[in-house]
């Protein structure tokens, strides 16, 4: 099973990332462009795990999820990762020490399970596009496609299983987590 750990995203955000993407695709010559439906937030990428391991993910992220509470994220940019001409085209999140705490919390749990940690740590982003190429470049993307101010609400965190469909990749939600509620404490 190839999965991950992350945040879904509301309707309402997905809709506005899908036109920025179509706006960015329009200044673009190509690209293999992610599905709304496949938006998300990556906190944890797990790659290939045995269906007996799921237990474990799962008892990381209620352990993680018992000491955070819901909060915000802004998105609020468009950018690139380059790879020559091409790139990953993603929107950004303000940084943000909730979002930091959760991530810092899933990492010592999921070490507790024997999962390796993430090796690049946390670069909170949700892509848009691989394998774009700009007509004039990843600036003038940035510049004229801009993104309205977003707020997502993180409530939940879920274990995600990647699954491939002919060409397609969906990402099914295997275990979807709670955040703990304000009105507990």
């Amino acid at each position: 099973m190839r999965t991950f750990v992350a945040i879904e995203l509301e309707e309402e955000v997905k809709d506005a990332l899908e036109g920025a993407q179509q706006q960015a695709a329009e200044l673009c010559r190509k690209g293999n462009y992610t599905p709304k439906e496949n938006f998300h937030l990556t906190l944890h990428f797990l790659g290939e795990i045995r269906p007996e391991e799921v237990d474990d993910v799962v008892q990381a992220m209620m352990e993680t999820t018992r000491r955070n509470r819901p909060f915000e994220l802004k998105l609020d940019r468009l950018g690139f990762f380059p790879r020559g001409r091409e790139g990953i085209l993603w929107a950004g999140v303000e940084k943000s020490a909730p979002l930091q705490r959760l991530f810092q919390q899933l990492e010592i749990s999921l070490g507790k399970q024997g999962f390796a940690r993430e090796k690049k740590g946390l670069s909170p982003h949700i892509t848009l596009g691989r394998e774009v190429e700009p007509y004039r470049g990843f600036a003038d993307v940035q510049k004229q496609v801009k993104l309205e101010n977003l707020t997502v609400q993180v409530k939940a965190i879920a274990l995600m299983e990647s699954v491939r469909r002919g060409r397609n990749l969906i990402y099914r939600p295997l275990f979807v987590q709670p955040l703990k509620d304000k009105s507990f404490y």
